[in-house]
């Protein structure tokens, strides 16, 4: 009776998990030129989350808020997410512009990236991290600067979808 038991829960207990396989455990980022072609086909809107290296704010946005399960379901469902250092020293092509950091490279400080200030720009001043959400059309419709909690992001997302 013991070793029917036995066998019974060691056939059922990896179909119990895996059958959790639709559930994510985080979220699907992908490059801005991506979500930029995928946003016009699919008719969706973008994420962009804006962080800086070394940002204590930056880092428990990422380990608290973006880990929350309803929040990657919100986001993988219902945007092209996209994460971008802010401070990178990359050119990023975006809606038809080249976008690049005016810090000199020799110079060893990384300055803040044109497209984080055209993007994430709040009273002529930015602030990491920041999520900004942008129709298929590359306008702003809603810009959160600053740590958002799980909670507080949820209903803001969830503000914008209705």
């Amino acid at each position: 009776m013991f070793k029917r038991r036995l066998g019974f829960f060691v056939f059922l207990f990896p179909l119990f998990l895996f059958s959790q396989g639709n559930i994510k455990n985080n979220i699907d980022w992908i490059t801005l030129k991506k979500a930029e072609k995928y946003s016009n086909k699919y008719n969706k809107n973008i994420l962009i989350y804006f962080y800086k290296p070394n940002c204590e704010y930056c880092d428990k946005m990422m380990k608290n808020t973006l880990t929350n399960k309803e929040i990657i379901s919100l986001v993988n469902g219902n945007f092209f997410p996209v994460k971008i250092n802010g401070y990178t020293k990359d050119t990023i092509k975006f809606n038809s512009k080249t976008y690049t950091n005016q810090q000199p490279i020799d110079h060893g400080y990384s300055f803040r990236h044109d497209l984080f200030f055209e993007l994430g720009r709040t009273k002529n001043s930015i602030t990491a991290p920041t999520i900004v959400i942008l129709n298929n059309n590359y306008e702003i419709l809603k810009l959160f600067p600053g740590f958002q909690p799980k909670e507080l992001l949820s209903r803001n997302i969830k503000k914008i979808l209705n």
